[in-house]
């Protein structure tokens, strides 16, 4: 019985492999991070939209409170500084997933490589395999006939 075929870079291929999972845990997580600074920034238009309304119904009041105008202005400041914080953070974010996203691809090739070689060396091994089997086929037949020839030879002698 013929013996197995044995990828003698097996343990580099599996470290290819996490290597590659590991990136695309990498990946995922800054994309979650990607969408919760999304969701902040959608969240902070949102209290920007309702600060002017409240501005706006405030200012439609024929009695106007000085104090109450400046509070409302400075966390109107507040939250547009916010917002300008929160797309700085998401082009940083977006820039980093860039990066990964390309050391994603390069893991991607580097195990594709590794499959590829052990693919082409199990099939040269099992080409392998089916030229011994065929030598030891022929071997048989010019037995078997020598054999027989042998016998017939024999016989009429």
């Amino acid at each position: 019985m013929a013996k197995q075929f044995v990828f003698r870079l097996e343990t580099l291929l599996k470290l290819r492999k996490q290597r590659e999972d590991r990136q695309k845990r990498v990946v995922a997580e800054r994309l979650r991070q990607i969408t919760r600074t999304q969701d902040e920034i959608r969240g902070l238009e949102w209290q920007i939209v309702g600060q002017v309304s409240a501005m706006r119904d405030e200012a439609a009041q024929p009695r106007l409170d000085a104090q109450n105008l400046a509070k409302n202005r400075h966390w109107l400041s507040r939250l547009h500084r916010s917002r300008l914080e929160a797309d700085a953070h998401l082009r940083l974010l977006e820039a980093r997933l860039a990066q990964e996203r390309a050391v994603l691809a390069q893991a991607a090739r580097d195990k594709k490589v590794m499959e590829k070689l052990k693919e082409r060396q199990r099939e040269r091994y099992l080409q392998g395999l089916d030229r011994q089997e065929m030598i030891a086929a022929d071997d048989l037949t010019i037995t078997r006939f020598l054999f027989n020839r042998a016998v017939d030879e024999a016989a009429t002698t």
